[in-house]
């Protein structure tokens, strides 16, 4: 790439990363708390304080934990102390993902489109605005496909540690991460056991590999767990704790009155994400004068009922035209969203924060490759819908009333989704289940 084209695309790049931390922190101070929020600030202190996974999402890792209460000692019991984590990564993921476009050789246009399209989805605002850390698997795994990918180009170690580093960081945040590590650390030996060398070279390799990409990323894992330990648990009690928090992640469908009949929307099969639109409705926590707002991530439907078709085109891209780019983008979607699409239980809608990045990468790719064919006038127009349908959706969001928001959220999201739940139910019970 010519120094003027890498200086437009960095340019581009940069202007779409201020839009995404612009949608990002508007009025981010007086949007109205939920329920979640609080529960992460009384779970961040439990845990870091005493070791006590609990009370929201005993579940999960515990990277959230650490960095929610370093925030909130920094910034304070505030909105910046409880989601500056889920406003940064948020925010990192929208070049995270150009990056990754560029480093499979999808080209810059691609890389824009993809980068744009993630920085206005209104599910992706949404979780980059709440304290949860569905957000970070948006960053995290999407960094370090992106930094493997690059040390399996220049084969310099500094980028297999980085994205050691960034895999143990998404595991440390949700399981889901070690699928695109899997598929990572598949790559990375592959090229180890073709390339040249000798047999001893490539041992060396891939023990190097084995080290980045296995032993790092459970280091990084072991080490959130630091408070848990500190409570006298040992490495057997540990493996038990997994063996529930397993359990619990594998049936769980909401704690006990969080959901009502009727409350569907979403808890859905997660092979319905891309064939209608999804939303996740909150609503905040009362408080004396302050009106409740009605906090609503809703799927960029444009965007995302073209995801399918974008699959479909990017698996005869790479079947008919060798088109290597399209095939690395749609096996990494595939590994993302596969395993929510076949899993047997429904699966929460905030889980799909993940899956958006590879997908808007798929649609990203379909749009360049349409300008590139001579249809620019069809790839500005489908962009040009998508950006006003993301207009529309960024207030729901961000928990402010519009009249066309409000059209749109009344149109897609049951009244009954607004209805009080109650709050989460405990967390373990039994010993090396995270209570004494």
């Amino acid at each position: 790439m010519s120094a003027p084209s890498l200086r437009r695309l960095a340019a581009a790049l940069a202007a779409v990363t201020v839009l995404a931390l612009a949608l990002r922190t508007a009025g981010l101070s007086a949007q109205p708390v939920i329920p979640d929020d609080l529960s992460v600030a009384t779970t961040a202190r439990q845990f870091t304080d005493a070791g006590l996974p609990e009370p929201t999402m005993w579940n999960h890792p515990r990277l959230r934990d650490h960095l929610v209460a370093a925030s909130l000692d920094r910034l304070g019991d505030t909105p910046w102390g409880l989601k500056a984590w889920s406003v940064a990564l948020g925010t990192l993921s929208v070049p995270a993902v150009a990056l990754l476009v560029l480093a499979v050789g999808g080209g810059p246009v691609a890389a824009v489109l993809a980068a744009l399209l993630t920085a206005v989805d209104g599910l992706h605002l949404d979780f980059s605005r709440q304290a949860i850390n569905d957000v970070y698997l948006a960053f995290f795994p999407v960094a370090g496909l992106a930094a493997a990918w690059r040390y399996r180009a220049a084969r310099r170690a500094g980028w297999l540690l980085a994205a050691g580093s960034l895999f143990g960081l998404g595991l440390a945040s949700k399981w889901s991460a070690a699928f695109p590590l899997a598929a990572a650390a598949a790559l990375v030996a592959a090229d180890a056991l073709r390339g040249p060398g000798t047999r001893r070279e490539k041992a060396a390799e891939l023990a190097f590999a084995g080290a980045a990409l296995a032993a790092l990323p459970l280091a990084i894992y072991l080490a959130t767990f630091g408070p848990w330990f500190g409570r006298g648990y040992g490495l057997g009690d540990w493996l038990r704790f997994h063996g529930s928090m397993a359990l619990e992640t594998a049936t769980h469908t909401g704690y006990a009155g969080t959901k009502r009949p009727g409350y569907e929307g979403e808890l859905v099969g997660a092979w319905r994400w891309f064939l209608q639109p999804v939303w996740y409705a909150d609503v905040s926590v009362h408080r004396a004068g302050q009106a409740q707002a009605r906090i609503v991530g809703i799927g960029n439907p444009v965007a995302w009922l073209a995801v399918l078709p974008a699959a479909a085109w990017a698996a005869f891209r790479a079947l008919r035209r060798g088109d290597r780019a399209a095939l690395a983008l749609l096996a990494l979607f595939a590994i993302a969203y596969g395993p929510f699409a076949l899993a047997r239980r429904p699966i929460w809608t905030n889980s799909a924060v993940a899956v958006v990045p590879f997908a808007m990468a798929l649609v990203g790719l379909a749009l360049a490759r349409l300008a590139e064919a001579g249809r620019r006038a069809v790839a500005g127009a489908f962009t040009a819908a998508a950006l006003a349908a993301a207009a529309v959706l960024v207030a729901p969001a961000a928990g402010i009333a519009t009249p066309a928001g409000d059209a749109v959220v009344g149109a897609v999201v049951p009244p009954i989704a607004f209805e009080p739940k109650v709050a989460d139910a405990p967390g373990p019970r039994h010993a090396g289940e995270g209570r004494p």
